[in-house]
């Protein structure tokens, strides 16, 4: 018997503007995975082929500095409840571009890419909604950190 999860996703923006039934169409391919406090959920440069829909808990995603005094890292998101991580193995398949690890205990559903390229090649209109709730995601991201090194420029000066 499969898990559905048709709740959980109602509450994301992955899944906004689903159907009930095409949340059912997805639910069968989420897994729902549990991650201690302080759990690498994957690293930096690591081959990206899934993503993750937080359903509890927080996830912090971070990028590697450059060997020298201070830092180490840099936290570029603390993404909580009901957010998406790992969104970009599904867009491009690129090498992660930043480490992910639990804040706290987390508890997240996992979605392969290949599963949900399928299901958008089999029913395009689910694929059209996710590919465009996942643009408005990264789009809010992106203005997000033009604003964060636009304020980092001003203040360097």
């Amino acid at each position: 018997m499969t898990n559905d999860y048709s709740d959980m996703l109602r509450q994301t923006a992955f899944s906004e503007g689903l159907t009930d039934e095409e949340l059912k169409v997805i639910s069968p391919i989420c897994h729902e995975c549990q991650f201690k406090e302080g759990e690498e959920i994957f690293s930096e440069a690591s081959k990206g082929s899934d993503l993750y829909i937080i359903c509890k808990g927080r996830i912090s995603i971070e990028v590697a500095l450059p060997n020298g005094p201070g830092r180490r890292s840099e936290r570029l998101e603390l993404a909580t409840s009901g957010m998406i991580v790992g969104e970009l193995a599904l867009v491009d398949g690129s090498p992660r571009s930043a480490r992910a690890f639990s804040v706290e205990d987390t508890t997240v559903l996992e979605i392969k890419s290949d599963d949900i390229r399928q299901i958008m090649e089999e029913y395009p209109r689910i694929g059209h909604i996710v590919m465009r709730n996942l643009a408005t995601v990264l789009a809010t991201r992106l203005r997000n950190t033009n604003l964060r090194l636009r304020n980092e420029l001003i203040w360097s000066r």
